[in-house]
This record gives structure tokens, sequence and C-alpha cells, in this order.
């Protein structure tokens, strides 16, 4: 400001262009109020603008999401006799395409070209940038076309900006093919490049293809980025290749790439799903003692992986470790627990658990209680279960047809039909459709309970319900 106020107060005044310099610094210093705040005083003391001076004006409104000013001001321009520049409509285009008006900036585009302004490179890669924003490929690949057919060439940051779209699109083939394409003009890809495609090819299962692309990238002397390392030990890890994965972060290391916790993540989940959990935990270990500490999901993979190896009381102690070191446990790491104990056979502690979940905060979701809800009733805590059940009702969370088959299957198989009867009952007036499973579940109970006629109501609702396995339950009951 004291540079600005002692320009204003000079005698003969600077010229625009100098004034043009000290608004440049400050938009670099994205002080974008003050130059529009400045850019007014300037006018007051009696100094024109320029082209120059009214495109940063123009920039920075678009910068504040005031592109409609922005707009104003390339009327001013237009207005004052001056020409406005391809830079010009290009920082206006980039506004429209950052407040997400992608029509009007192909409007924009359509008129700098009809005033004879030839856009460059940075225009088209702001408009394709813009178009890539809200998924139109068809007309992205048409404007790549042109450019070609009016001779400019598209760079490599046009080339990426397409393939990173097309790949999440999924479409990966036309990536690709794009990819293929843009080698073929010789410009050389980038680690962006890559990254883009082998996320893109991971995503579709194209494991040999995502891990080929690494190989290239190492003919080519291009260093693969974090991203870059963790997709591919993503790929190894579910193509159950842990041992390589291993190598892939070994290799990462001493090139330099440092892991971060989500790397290490999906190295301990790969373990996990083969059921090493003792790997895990030293993969879990490393992570910790090169200063990167695990976040919840971390906790929750180690916490999953002891349950699923039926080591219970660790995964109990890693969940109170993750709480010890001011971690709050998710939903996620909640029901992963509360499923492990019930699959031990230990309900009770599921319940407590389950309490405990509620008391701090974490609202149980449709998973939760369905986890706790199979757990009781095929352990016989049936008035445990039903009390739960009423409890999940009252919460605001509906029951859904796994729910009710769950409750309905518990009943049916401590012989509480006439409770089992009550349920399916209930379906109908919660506007659920019995599926197969439920229906067979309930003809099946109703059926030992000797109430035929029951039966058949339910096998005529199947009927009416057009489930496919009607006659099959039916005649597999006839016996009772």
């Amino acid at each position: 400001m004291s540079a600005f106020n002692h320009m204003v107060n000079t005698n003969p005044l600077p010229s625009i262009v100098e004034f043009g310099e000290l608004f440049s610094a400050l938009v670099r210093m994205k002080h974008y109020k003050t130059v529009v705040s400045l850019s007014k005083q300037m006018e007051m003391a009696g100094i024109s603008h320029d082209v120059l001076s009214l495109t940063i004006l123009i920039n920075c409104f678009c910068r504040l999401c005031h592109v409609d000013y922005g707009f104003s001001v390339l009327g001013k321009i237009i207005k004052l006799g001056l020409e406005p520049n391809v830079i010009t409509f290009s920082t206006l285009i980039n506004g429209f395409c950052i407040e997400g008006k992608i029509g009007r900036a192909i409007e924009l585009f359509d008129v700098m070209v009809a005033r004879g302004c030839k856009p460059n490179v940075h225009s088209y890669s702001i408009i394709i940038k813009g178009l890539c924003r809200v998924g139109k490929t068809t007309e992205v690949i048409k404007l790549l076309e042109h450019m070609k057919v009016v001779g400019c060439e598209p760079d490599v940051v046009i080339y990426n900006t397409i393939v990173d779209r097309l790949c999440k699109d999924r479409l990966v083939n036309e990536a690709v093919h794009i990819f293929c394409k843009m080698k073929g003009t010789g410009i050389l890809p980038t680690v962006v490049t890559y990254t883009s495609l082998i996320h893109g090819l991971r995503n579709l299962g194209r494991w040999k293809e995502a891990f080929g692309l690494l190989n290239e990238m190492k003919g080519g002397n291009i260093m693969p980025d974090l991203v870059a390392f963790s997709v591919l030990i993503d790929i190894m890890c579910k193509e159950g290749e842990v041992s390589e994965a291993r190598v892939i972060l070994k290799t990462m290391t001493e090139m330099g790439v440092e892991p971060d916790v989500a790397t290490y993540n999906t190295l301990m989940n790969g373990y996990c799903l083969r059921m090493e959990v003792v790997e895990a935990r030293k993969v879990f270990e490393v992570m910790i003692s090169k200063g990167r500490m695990p976040d919840v999901f971390s906790f929750s993979i180690l916490v999953n992986g002891y349950c699923k190896a039926k080591r219970i009381d660790e995964a109990k102690q890693l969940f109170d470790e993750m709480t010890h070191r001011g971690l709050i446990p998710d939903t996620v790491s909640y029901n992963t627990l509360i499923s492990g104990l019930c699959q031990a056979r230990r309900p009770l502690e599921a319940e407590e658990l389950f309490k405990d979940m509620h008391s701090n905060g974490y609202p149980p979701n449709l998973v939760t209680y369905s986890i706790l809800l199979d757990c009781l009733s095929k352990q016989g805590y049936l008035d445990q279960a039903m009390g739960l059940f009423r409890a999940m009702e009252n919460s605001g969370l509906k029951p859904d047809l796994v729910t009710y088959n769950i409750m309905i299957d518990g009943m049916c198989k401590y012989g509480k039909f006439k409770d089992a009867r009550e349920l399916f009952a209930e379906l109908s007036v919660k506007g659920l459709q019995p599926n197969n499973w439920v229906s067979t579940t309930t003809i099946d109970g109703v059926c030992k309970e000797g109430l035929l006629d029951e039966a058949h109501k339910a096998f005529r609702q199947m009927e009416k319900d057009d489930c496919s396995t009607a006659q099959g339950c039916i005649s597999g009951r006839a016996t009772y």
C-alpha cells in the first residue's frame, strides 16, 4: 500500500506499466481484493488502464469467484477501444470453468475465435480441463482433434488431463489409445501420465498391464511417485503377491520415496487377507519406527486381522491401544470388533461394546445391529435380540429384509413360532416384500408348529409376490 501511495503522489505520475507490475506482484501474493481496491483508486487518480492492467483485474475477480464482474471488465476493454488478447480471453474462460459455468466458457472461447484471436495451447488446456471436470470426454476428444487441424499441437499437460479423466470414467481403453497417440507425436509421458493409467488399470483389475507400465517407467528413467508405488503395492496385495508388494516397498524407500500411512495400510491389509496377521503387525511396527503414526484405519485393519485369526483378546488389546493413542474408533472399527466377538461366541462382550459405542457418540448403523442381532438370535438370547430389534426401530433405523430374516430365523430355530409369524406379518405393513429366503424360513417354522393353514397362506403370498422357488418350498415342507 505504501508503494502505491508513493506512486500516485509522484509528479509526474508513473506509467500504467509500473502500476501493472505492482498489481502483478500483489496477485502472486494472492492479494486479489487489494488489487481490486487499488485499481479503483488508480482510476480516480486519473491513470488510464491498458489491456494488461484490466486483464489482471479480470483475473482477480475470477479468483474471488466473481466471474460476472470479470466479464463486465471485458466489456469495458472493448468499450474503451482496446483489443483483448489471448491472455485476456483465457483468463476469463478459466474463471467460468472454475465456477463450473462450462457452457459460458465455451461460448467465450468461440467469441475469441470469431474476433480473430487465435487460441494458444494454454487456452485449449483451460477449456479441456473444464470439460474434463464435468465429464464431457466426447467433446474433449473432438477438441483434441481440432487442435491438430488448426496446427496447435497439444502439450503433455493436455494429454495428462485427458488420460486422467478417461481413467476416472473407467474408459481405460480410450485412455491407453490417447497415451499411445501421445507417444507417437514425440511427447514423452510423465510420472503423472503413468500414475493415472496405472490407477485406471488397477481399478479394472488389469494388474499385469499396470505392472508392465511400471517396467516401462523404469526403462524410461521415470521415477514413480508415491501414488504410483502405492497403486502397485495395492495391485500386488490384491493378487495375493504380498512378498512382491514388500519388495516394491523396499525399492520405493531405496529410491527415496517415503511410504505414507495409506501405503503401509495397504500392505498390512494384504497380509491380513492371507491370514498372516503376525507379518501385518510387523509392518505396523515398522511404520511407527519410521515416524508414521497409524490412523484409525490402520488399527481397524489389524483388529480385523486378529478377529479373522480368532485371536480376539489381541484384537481387544489393539482396540484399547487405539483409544490410548488418542484416536477415536469409528463405526467401522466398532463393527469389526463386535463381529469378531460374535464369531468367537462372546455375545455379552459384544453387547457391552455395542453400548460403549453408543455412549461414545457413535450411533450404531444397520450393519452394527444386524451383526449383534444375528449373534444374539443364533445363540438363543432371543429376548435381548427382540429388545435390540425394537430399540433399532425406535432409533429411527428401518430394519431391512436381512434384519427381519435374522430375527425370524432365530425365532423359528428356538421354537418361538408365534413371534416369527408376527414378524413376518410386519413385512407388508412396513412396505417390505418378502424374498424367497424370508418366506421359506417362515413356512418352515409354521409347518414345524403344525399350522398348515398358516403355511398355505404364506405359500400363496409367495406365489402372489412371484417368488420363483415357491413350489420347491411347499413340496419340501409337505412331510410336516
